[in-house]
């Protein structure tokens, strides 16, 4: 296995603590399962077993891992609060802030539910392929909240009155920097704030660096998905060799080897449906980058602030007079 000359004690505790918390919230661990050892994890990643060690050494301060004296490092028992809490520490850190800004930490759970959960938002996500729309909305619904839908790019070329009309009830457009200036014309027409989302190359580090010196199948719903997913992929310095790539409808899912890894789009686990894969799965990551994180949580809070202030007859000044990009 070829060297990583790049990892550093800082990129292993990113990605052992992508790894773990990805594997919590698809279920594939459990509080209290044993992870790979210093030496195990330094054989896979090509770095020095101690500088894995002091790695969990720093995901153990977060209360994420226990280092157990000649038995091994484990998923910590103490970790009950699920995948998506990043852990104690920042939750302590998150209630004395609120205190500071005269929130009660035992009020603090309705203040972030009323600037959260006040309006189930529309979005519209205008994209190009099954892959991307299945994949996107899926974040968009499970992240932050969005009653998500996907239309594809074709469909606004030239758009008939009642795909005006249905986009015009929509509280947000996003579509992919390909589509933006398509989609910001029909923003204006309708009179809905557009955000241009960025997608990162979350999906493609971490464990991804590790796993792309392997063989793996990357699993598609939709074969035009193809050109965008291999140069994003060419773009991270990896090596196409190792690429397998197999569309549903087009490919056998069955030939894909049983101990292969695979990783499969939400757009073809949907085409599938309940047809079995073989292989060893990665779990899905987030794709948005933070700055577009950023502009959709600011976007849904503004939103739901104003639903507030127009309950108590106070005109709005959120997202849509006041249109953010990301």
């Amino acid at each position: 296995m070829p060297s990583d000359a790049g990892m550093t004690k800082d990129t292993l505790v990113e990605v052992l603590r992508a790894r773990i918390l990805r594997g919590l919230h698809a279920g594939t661990l459990a509080p209290g399962d044993r992870l790979p050892s210093a030496r195990e994890a330094g054989a896979e990643f090509s770095a020095d077993h101690r500088l894995v060690l002091a790695a969990y050494r720093d995901l153990a301060a977060e209360k994420l891992v226990e280092i157990r004296q000649r038995t091994g490092i484990y998923v910590a028992r103490r970790f009950f609060l699920g995948a998506d809490t990043p852990g104690l520490e920042w939750l302590i850190d998150t209630l004395h802030e609120g205190l500071a800004r005269d929130v009660p930490i035992v009020r603090l759970h309705e203040w972030f539910q009323r600037i959260v959960l006040t309006r189930r938002l529309r979005a519209v996500l205008v994209e190009g392929t099954l892959d991307q729309i299945e994949g996107i909305c899926y974040e968009l619904r499970a992240d932050y909240g969005f009653d998500a839908r996907g239309l594809d790019a074709g469909d606004l070329a030239d758009p008939a009155e009642s795909v005006l009309a249905d986009l015009a009830q929509a509280d947000l457009l996003i579509t992919t920097r390909p589509f933006a200036a398509l989609v910001r014309r029909v923003g204006e027409r309708v009179h809905v704030p557009v955000i241009v989302a960025e997608i990162g190359l979350n999906p493609m580090g971490g464990d991804w660096r590790q796993l792309l010196r392997e063989p793996l199948h990357l699993v598609l719903g939709d074969e035009r998905s193809i050109p965008a997913l291999t140069r994003r992929f060419e773009e991270f310095g990896c090596t196409m060799e190792n690429l397998h790539i197999v569309v549903v409808g087009r490919d056998d899912v069955s030939a894909i080897p049983a101990d292969g890894v695979v990783y499969v789009t939400r757009g073809a686990a949907r085409a599938l449906g309940s047809t079995p894969i073989p292989g060893h799965h990665v779990p899905p990551a987030r794709g948005f980058t933070s700055a577009t994180a950023r502009a959709l949580i600011d976007h849904v809070v503004r939103a739901n602030v104003d639903e507030a202030f127009v309950a108590l007859g106070v005109p709005p000044v959120g997202p849509r007079s006041r249109p953010r990009q990301a």
